[in-house]
């Protein structure tokens, strides 16, 4: 792994960074040895974001079991089994007609016929729609979730004399400090994009 560098993402008075120049392949070893430098930091405890991913999955990955042998606290959040399917269900609705009317344009021979336009419009309305619904469930539904777990576990703490780091996905990481700072939440926080570490997630 390379040198660790911490990006400042927050002010002075709300400390909050995200580590980057990871390797793109991180190995176990490199899981360990990012967990044994932020435990001297030192980090309080680790929120990870699930997101699709059941809890007796993350327990067998290695940064579950590396998180564990640090002794680091850890505190998963999911979102509502009925919000992941209702979502789940969408998504995979709207991505099978983005898919075919997609199939069907690539194998058109005029693609300036009527029919190629009005599939083309198609094509960019449901990428849109599928978009924006992305956008709103990692925006807004995902983030309130991680925000009300993070505010529970230092509830009747002080919030000045914590640091924690979270894994979770990068576009919900400028949310989520938003959120907390709106909540007068002064923790030090370090975010680690998830997907690194989490292939499956």
């Amino acid at each position: 792994m390379k040198t660790i560098l911490f990006d400042a993402l927050g002010d002075k008075n709300f400390s909050v960074y995200s580590i980057r120049d990871l390797d793109a392949e991180v190995k176990d070893e490199d899981i360990e040895e990012l967990i044994g430098k932020i435990k001297h930091i030192p980090v309080h405890f680790a929120t990870i974001d699930l997101g699709y991913i059941k809890l007796r999955e993350f327990n067998q990955t290695h940064l579950a079991k590396v998180l564990k042998n640090f002794e680091i606290p850890i505190f998963t959040i999911e979102l509502p089994h009925y919000v992941k399917g209702h979502y789940a269900s969408q998504i995979s609705e709207i991505q099978n007609k983005y898919n075919e009317l997609n199939t069907t344009y690539n194998s058109l021979k005029d693609k300036n016929s009527p029919g190629a336009h009005e599939l083309s419009y198609l094509i960019d309305y449901y990428s849109k729609e599928l978009m924006e619904l992305n956008d709103y469930l990692n925006q807004q539904i995902r983030t309130k979730s991680i925000v009300e777990k993070i505010l529970s576990v230092i509830k009747d703490r002080d919030s000045k004399n914590l640091t924690f780091v979270h894994f979770g996905k990068e576009n919900t990481f400028v949310e989520i400090m938003k959120q907390l700072k709106e909540r007068n939440v002064k923790s030090n926080i370090i975010f680690i994009q998830k997907s690194k570490f989490l292939h499956s997630i």
